[in-house]
């Protein structure tokens, strides 16, 4: 009897971001199916760059079963890569990049088995010849879910909090 896949962990949380920052109710359309995400990933530059080595964090995975469908969330001033665009750079693995393609963010491929990995930012667009890494201190959830609230925040928001 083949191995009953792991439950999801990150799965309802970024499928709630729909209705938290959206006003939507989450639809299945609104993520890929994992056959989808599995074909799709073969097809990346990071499955030639890393082989049958390449395996993807847990928490990308399900943000992309819950997400990787969803243009308001996957393009908004910044770009989450689509599986078929995931790139390895200078050890990392890149998944999004700033509206003005000047800053990247990716995963250390030597922690790609971890369920849900620290987020380092690149000095520089994916496309420059040389940048600098840098820890952001979160790991892939809770960046992608503060990223995606701090985009959503409405600034009047933040004015209010000033009158008090």
């Amino acid at each position: 009897m083949p191995a009953k896949p792991p439950a999801p962990v990150y799965l309802p949380a970024f499928q709630r971001l729909v209705p938290d920052l959206l006003g939507d109710a989450w639809a299945e359309d609104d993520g890929l199916a994992p056959a989808d995400v599995d074909a799709r990933l073969a097809q990346s530059p990071a499955a030639e760059q890393l082989g049958a080595g390449l395996m993807i964090p847990a928490a990308l995975r399900e943000f992309y079963l819950a997400l990787g469908n969803c243009g308001d969330l996957m393009e908004t001033d910044h770009y989450v890569w689509d599986p078929e665009d995931l790139e390895v750079r200078d050890g990392f693995l890149m998944f999004l990049e700033d509206a003005d393609e000047t800053v990247v963010w990716g995963l250390p491929v030597d922690n790609l088995a971890l369920p849900d990995p620290l987020v380092w930012r690149r000095s520089a667009g994916a496309d420059a010849p040389e940048g600098e890494w840098q820890d952001e201190g979160g790991t892939f959830s809770e960046f992608l879910t503060d990223l995606l609230a701090w985009t959503f925040e409405d600034p009047e928001d933040d004015d209010e909090g000033l009158d008090r």
